[in-house]
């Protein structure tokens, strides 16, 4: 009996030791100096001053104008020559919804059925995936999680890529709907060998179905005293009141013209586009309806036959320069692996015309505007979350890109994976 009371003062002991020092490591002030910061806003601080306590940001100063007492500071951490970003966010991704793609049982990204917008991905996110451990490495440490197939899709999540379950992972939950527009067109052959064009002939059919489900729904959404409640009609409410962004899958710029005119008579606030292969064609519409567009991947042949073969890498700097907001995905196969190189994607778009700090902020503030979580995510100013990373050279250079430290939330990430481990236990 004295030996069970021993043990338990000793575990309530080391409970309120560990206690105290979490909250002692949460007070420190941490201080980084002499980095170019790279703030996100298109900002660029070539001698910057960046702390903070907790989770929060509390500094951001140029170092040649702001004078500080490094008394104040708990911690030092001395960066003259690197480069710090905010942490990098995936658009459409299944991070954390497939493990190993040629296992079936490891996927969760695409349910039964043609219209499924109360499909989750939240809890369906494994945050102890081994791929997304992968991903930090680069300074990916957010991400945008979303299903695929059907019609509707179902629903996306904002998760970040250090948590312990998906709970403690998620950022901003249930923040859009996703739903793939018909495609007018349908190509035979494969990517390899692209075949010749045809006319969808259900393509009308498509759309009508679309439209009519959409109507249904408004006017469910009309009547906030439903008796019988409609689970894919509730989880599409916020459409209608500003609180989802619907994001429309689409690449042909005569769908894309087409989604803008449903958009404009559906009754949905927000839509953005995403893949858009041609929406360098109708900037003009996109700009006219504060039209967004992710683009899905950098890295892929063009979409016609007779395209300039670095047409895909110029797109994002076509749709700039026309006033056209992007972001960027990296949708398709191999996705862990593309997603890992979401920077050096940005990065070809920045050698075709893309400005720097335009494409940092593709990758950083502008997802967090589209999901609605940028007044605490995206920059690293003072007051936002402490969600960063250093890395010694330019990060979206593959040559040059050397995360050396990482941060979500004010938490240290521990940047090591499966695929470091067996490199250093293998190497010559």
């Amino acid at each position: 009996m004295m030996r069970s009371v021993n043990i338990a003062a000793l575990v309530f002991s080391m409970g309120l030791f560990v206690n105290c020092f979490s909250q002692e490591s949460a007070s420190k002030k941490i201080l980084i100096r002499y980095a170019t910061a790279h703030v996100g806003n298109g900002e660029k601080i070539e001698n910057s001053l960046l702390a903070f306590q907790g989770n929060e940001l509390i500094l951001l100063a140029d170092g040649n104008k702001t004078r500080i007492n490094v008394l104040d500071y708990d911690s030092i951490i001395e960066a003259d020559g690197k480069h710090i970003y905010p942490g990098f966010i995936v658009m459409d991704s299944r991070l954390g919804l497939v493990e190993i793609g040629a296992v079936r049982a490891t996927q969760d990204f695409d349910e039964t059925g043609d219209f499924t917008p109360n499909v989750r991905t939240l809890p369906a996110f494994n945050s102890e995936s081994k791929v997304t451990a992968t991903v930090r490495m680069n300074g990916v440490l957010m991400g945008q999680i979303a299903p695929t197939g059907g019609v509707m899709s179902g629903s996306s999540s904002c998760m970040h890529f250090n948590g312990k379950n998906w709970q403690d992972a998620n950022v901003r939950s249930d923040e859009g709907l996703f739903l793939n527009w018909p495609s007018s067109y349908r190509y035979s052959g494969w990517w390899a060998e692209p075949g010749t064009a045809k006319t969808n002939n259900k393509y009308s059919d498509k759309k009508t179905e679309i439209v009519s489900f959409f109507q249904d729904a408004m006017a469910y959404a009309a009547d906030s005293n439903q008796n019988e409640k409609n689970l894919k009609f509730e989880s599409m409410r916020g459409l209608f009141n500003g609180t989802k962004r619907l994001y429309i899958r689409a690449d042909w710029a005569t769908d894309i013209l087409d989604a803008i005119l449903f958009y404009r008579e559906s009754g949905v606030e927000k839509m953005t586009i995403v893949g858009g292969a041609e929406s360098h064609l109708v900037t003009t519409e996109l700009v006219e309806n504060n039209i967004s567009v992710v683009i899905d991947r950098v890295h892929k042949l063009p979409s016609h036959l007779d395209d300039p073969l670095n047409q895909p890498y110029k797109l994002a700097s076509q749709l700039t320069k026309a006033g056209v907001d992007v972001a960027f995905a990296t949708s398709g196969d191999m996705e862990a692996m593309i997603s890992r190189n979401l920077p050096f994607q940005v990065g070809t778009a920045v050698f075709y015309g893309l400005e720097y700090e335009k494409a940092i902020q593709s990758i950083t503030l502008q997802p967090a505007i589209l999901m609605g979580i940028d007044k605490k995510y995206g920059t690293i100013e003072s007051g936002k979350k402490a969600t960063f990373f250093i890395s010694d050279g330019d990060a979206l250079d593959i040559v040059t890109n050397k995360v050396t430290a990482a941060y979500v939330e004010g938490k240290r990430v521990n940047l090591s994976n499966h695929q470091s481990e067996l490199y250093q236990k293998f190497k010559p």
